[in-house]
């Protein structure tokens, strides 16, 4: 499927059961996501939270297409992607989807541009310079382009991470928990600039994070709870964000409009 669509991301129905296997012991499967519909607006800045084991980290890796769902769709600018065989759903997300790890995943012997440049090369894409400079630049880094990550603090390595992931134009970014290993100036840094690259060069970004300080520098924030999306928040602070992630089990997802996040 491809349409013309103002949606960076969509995902329809989506459900992923672990143990699921022909033959499985019904006893010992575990539903990760519970049909979960949701849709990402192009240039918005969405957090997804909730408690451990309530399928946060499957809803990302499902989005990036690094595993097929169960059951549902997954739609990233206007392609279906989720029956796609693996070689291309690689390919695209090199193209479509920036990923922003909470560990950098930088690679130790290349220099911060090399890094930046690295999903360009994998694509067989000779690398615009002068943009790799320019991303640098953009993230505060344009002053050490040649230096290697561990010359670098892990502040300066989650920017590196982020001008990485922006070096495609992705249709979107999904950031896992990208200030979990910063102290808190780097990380509020490292929030500005994925707010920036959302106001400033209309980025698409989702965020999965536990910290509601984190979720307030987002459009919204979309609460999952058992594998299924139990409320919205629009313009969070980081008090109310606070205050509803202790009374999450006040949420009722049957009770709460769930679709498109603006």
């Amino acid at each position: 499927m491809n349409t013309h669509s103002t949606e960076a991301l969509s995902v329809h129905q989506l459900t992923r059961v672990y143990g699921a296997g022909a033959g499985a012991d019904r006893s010992n499967q575990v539903r990760a996501l519970d049909g979960v519909d949701l849709s990402f607006a192009t240039g918005s800045f969405t957090a997804v939270m909730g408690p451990s084991g309530s399928g946060k980290s499957t809803f990302l890796n499902a989005a990036a297409g690094l595993e097929r769902p169960t059951i549902g769709h997954v739609v990233v600018a206007g392609h279906d992607i989720t029956e796609w065989p693996e070689a291309r759903r690689t390919r695209f997300r090199r193209e479509q989807i920036g990923i922003v790890f909470q560990g950098f995943h930088l690679m130790p012997y290349l220099t911060a541009e090399q890094n930046v440049a690295l999903p360009l090369r994998l694509a067989g894409v000779r690398p615009d310079k002068q943009r790799v400079r320019d991303l640098l630049g953009r993230v505060g880094l344009g002053d050490r382009a040649k230096h290697l990550p561990g010359a670098m603090s892990g502040g300066q390595q989650q920017r590196v991470a982020i001008a990485r992931a922006l070096v495609t134009a992705p249709a979107v970014v999904l950031a896992d928990e990208p200030t979990g290993a910063l102290d808190s100036t780097n990380a509020r840094e490292v929030l500005q600039l994925l707010r920036e690259s959302v106001d400033t060069l209309g980025q698409t970004v989702i965020m999965v994070t536990h910290d509601p300080v984190a979720a307030a520098y987002a459009d919204a924030v979309v609460f999952l709870v058992d594998g299924h999306v139990a409320g919205r928040m629009q313009n969070p602070t980081a008090d109310a964000v606070a205050s509803q992630m202790a009374h999450l089990d006040d949420l009722v997802a049957a009770t709460v409009p769930v679709g498109s996040v603006a």
